[in-house]
């Protein structure tokens, strides 16, 4: 049953992948910076120099996955009983992150980068 369990919560997580964020960001090279912030809102961090400007945004989650109660057996030998636990898992998080800078030369996109393990999308 645990198996089965996390497989679908994977499968479900597993639509989106990083391909598909590349794909996302590639989509905003030759966008204006007000094209990019309509989009994406105001960023978390800018930085300017020689004529380059950088946008980044960052988002980070804690994703709970509920453990699940054990059942129990008893089986009864004379006249003593023996209770065992069989499956049940205790639960599970994760932290997921992600930070994407898109840098501008003259007020357009020309390229952007991301890290950490939360850049996915299902693009398109």
């Amino acid at each position: 049953m645990r198996k089965s369990y996390l497989l679908l919560v994977f499968l479900l997580l597993g639509c989106a992948t990083t391909a598909g964020y590349e794909k996302k960001l590639a989509s905003f090279n030759g966008a204006t910076e007000l094209e990019l912030v309509r989009a994406w809102g105001p960023p978390q961090q800018t930085y300017e120099t020689d004529g380059f400007k950088f946008l980044t945004y960052s988002s980070s989650r804690v994703i709970s996955v509920p453990g699940m109660a054990p059942n129990y057996t008893t089986t009864m030998t004379g006249n003593t009983a023996h209770t065992q636990r069989v499956g049940g898992y205790g639960g599970m998080t994760a932290s997921k992150s992600c930070q994407t800078t898109f840098e501008l030369k003259d007020g357009i996109v020309v390229s952007s980068k991301w890290k950490g393990n939360d850049c996915k999308s299902r693009w398109p």
